[in-house]
């Protein structure tokens, strides 16, 4: 889970983190807001065009999402966004109470290189009084503000998808791997406050810093004189998204999808329906990419979050 407010080192109690998984190395900074300018900088909005779905439908997961947060679904719109670098669109959902303007939300997730996209099914906005942000079977739901200028919560959130949909390791996640926990016992430090929370928040705060290693003329160090106090950390997510095909590295076109989930039908007249049938959207994917399997995960927890807001979105 990704929150704005975590970002200037607020408190997170989350009942998904008990104390025998919190870690104990210090952080290194108390947030990554450092990094925040640079990922703007060098990860390039790929370029898109959208459609909007007809009126009537919507995609399963963003209605469960929806409903999930107590909103009505029928303030969700639905589009397909096409990019350059994939014949397969991407299916996004935005509520119309959002605190993000649907062009800044499409345009900030448009900047996560496309290899890393391809393990993101949706991406839903909808609006809360929080800033923050989970992911669930690879749908990223942004809540209230989060992600406004903000490709941090974006890369953040793929980052689990990249974990626990096997893109780091083809038989097992990561962040649970004896790999991984081999080279976090020789640093020092991880990365911020948030990182404390478990291996798998660690591991998502390690895809950003990772991607701003690889995206920023001479990498971390230039603007991290300490980064050997992670560089195990950082350095293996590095190995593991080249050995997943530059998982990280913005270029290329797609080599592989999440399978959207199937388009749901409003409520409305028999009539309505019937008709609605004969425009129902196509969600399938081509042939063209190889389907990531669905697995079962989600990051969003119980969770007492502060109410200020993370400064690293405003330019």
């Amino acid at each position: 889970m990704y929150s704005r407010a975590l970002g200037l080192g607020a408190v997170l109690l989350s009942v998904l983190s008990s104390a025998q998984n919190t870690l104990d190395k210090p952080p290194l900074t108390d947030d990554l807001v450092y990094l925040h300018q640079g990922l703007i900088d060098n990860l390039p909005i790929n370029t898109y065009i959208m459609d909007q779905w007809i009126e009537g439908w919507i995609p399963q997961d963003c209605k469960s999402m929806t409903e999930q947060a107590g909103l009505n679904v029928a303030d969700i719109q639905t589009f397909n966004v096409h990019f350059d670098d994939c014949n397969d669109d991407w299916i996004i959902c935005w509520h119309t109470g959002s605190a993000i303007t649907l062009q800044n939300f499409v345009d900030t997730f448009a900047r996560l290189p496309v290899n890393t996209r391809g393990y993101v099914r949706h991406i839903i906005s909808l609006p809360d009084s929080s800033a923050w942000g989970y992911n669930s079977e690879g749908n990223i739901a942004m809540m209230g503000d989060v992600a406004v200028d903000n490709p941090a919560a974006f890369v953040h959130e793929a980052g689990h998808s990249l974990d626990h949909l096997n893109g780091y390791m083809p038989d097992q996640e990561l962040s649970s791997s004896q790999e991984w926990l081999d080279n976090y016992n020789q640093d020092s430090n991880v990365p911020n406050n948030y990182a404390q929370t478990n291996q798998q928040e660690n591991l998502a705060e390690n895809t950003i810093v990772d991607t701003f290693n690889l995206v920023y003329p001479g990498g971390f160090g230039m603007v991290q004189p300490n980064w050997g106090s992670i560089f195990h950390q950082y350095a293996t997510v590095e190995t593991k998204q080249r050995e997943g095909g530059n998982l990280l590295v913005p270029g290329g076109t797609c080599a592989h999808r999440l399978e959207n989930s199937e388009a749901i039908q409003l409520g409305g007249s028999s009539r309505i329906k019937a008709r609605l049938m004969r425009e129902k959207p196509n969600v399938e994917l081509s042939k063209d990419v190889r389907v990531i399997p669905r697995k079962k995960f989600h990051t969003r927890g119980l969770c007492a979050l502060s109410k200020r807001q993370y400064g690293a979105g405003k330019r």
